[in-house]
């Protein structure tokens, strides 16, 4: 006798939901609600609704802007052309992704601290930055280096770029006095293009220009190198002369109604006349008098805690802004040959400037 054998199902494994697995979800929609009746199931989230399908809300990666030096993993992403773990590590519409050539390049300047490039053009590097100096820049900041590039001319007349907004110093000048006698010391040509301006005062100049807008107020004009032009105030010789002038005036019409003429006669009324105009100047005089006391006493206080906000509002944004929206702050080393240029560039790269930055 044939022994049968039944399957029975037990358990059946139940999709997520009701579409065969995918990740959405329903709700009871506006339908009869009788025994007899099926409710039927509305999609939640998409058009016009504020809800969020379990899909979108599992695959949503939520990243914090980056604060001030990116990691190095996130470099090593933006060079790969990978999305960074944080927001703002890469500067939109800049190439950063490296091809084969361009990857063994930078790891060779990772390990000598020199970025080696090719350049055809006379101008400075800040205008022509590609994937490779972009990438190098971001890496120098995570690792807070200097940026030493070297742009190799076609007839060996090299240059040695270097670039310190990567240390983040609020005063670099004594780190670039360094640079500067050590290019002179190997007979190199310098051309400092920071000028005698600290990063400090750099950073204050364009966040004060920022809040202004196209308003040229008292504080760009301070922090430009102007003079801010004021209101010359009345002297009190001058006040006392106004109040001598309304004394003697009207001592003047006093005598003419003490004998006997009236307020209709014209001497009176002319007399009368310049009374009124010289007591309006003197009210004027002396408002503005006390106006520009107050208003110079109210305009230093005001003065003054703008710049101290202005300056930490300057700190605060080479602390934490990242690096491709700080300004470039480069050294030139022009060089006679690639030689002086090698040398000088691992020089630079291997001296600590640290003691020397603020």
């Amino acid at each position: 006798m044939a022994l049968q054998r039944a399957l029975v199902v037990v358990r059946v494994a139940k999709a997520k939901n009701r579409d065969s697995g995918r990740s959405m979800h329903f709700r009871p929609g506006k339908q009869s609600q009788s025994a007899n009746s099926t409710c039927e199931e509305t999609q939640r989230g998409g058009k016009g609704s504020s809800k969020t399908t379990r899909s979108q809300r599992t695959n949503k990666t939520y990243k914090q802007r980056v604060s001030g030096r990116p990691t190095v993993d996130d470099v090593e992403r933006a060079s790969r052309g990978d999305r960074t773990k944080a927001m703002g590590v890469v500067e939109r519409e800049a190439p950063y992704r490296l091809t084969r050539d361009e990857r063994e390049a930078w790891e060779r300047a990772k390990k000598r601290g020199v970025l080696e490039t090719r350049s055809t053009s006379k101008d400075a590097l800040a205008p022509h930055r590609f994937p490779l100096v972009n990438t190098h820049r971001a890496y120098c900041d995570a690792t807070a280096r200097m940026f030493v590039c070297v742009e190799q001319d076609a007839q060996g007349e090299d240059e040695v770029v270097v670039d310190l907004s990567t240390l983040r110093a609020r005063a670099d000048g004594a780190a670039r006095a360094r640079l500067m006698t050590m290019g002179v010391e190997v007979g190199a040509i310098v051309d400092d293009l920071c000028g005698d301006e600290e990063p400090l005062a750099a950073q204050m100049r364009y966040v004060a220009i920022t809040k202004a807008g196209l308003e040229r107020t008292a504080l760009v004009e301070l922090l430009d190198g102007g003079e801010v032009e004021t209101t010359p105030s009345p002297s009190e010789d001058d006040i006392d002369a106004a109040r001598d002038a309304v004394a003697v005036v009207a001592d003047r019409v006093r005598a003419l109604k003490d004998s006997g003429k009236s307020n209709a006669d014209e001497d009176v009324k002319a007399g009368v006349q310049e009374l009124i105009s010289l007591k309006a100047t003197l009210e004027a005089m002396e408002a503005a008098a006390s106006r520009n006391i107050e208003g110079s006493d109210q305009t230093g206080v005001n003065a003054e805690e703008e710049l101290e906000s202005v300056e930490e509002e300057a700190r605060r944004s080479i602390e934490e802004l990242p690096i491709h929206g700080l300004p470039e702050r480069f050294v030139r080393f022009k060089c006679s040959d690639r030689a002086m240029a090698k040398s000088l560039s691992k020089a630079i790269s291997q001296e600590d400037l640290s003691p020397l930055c603020l």
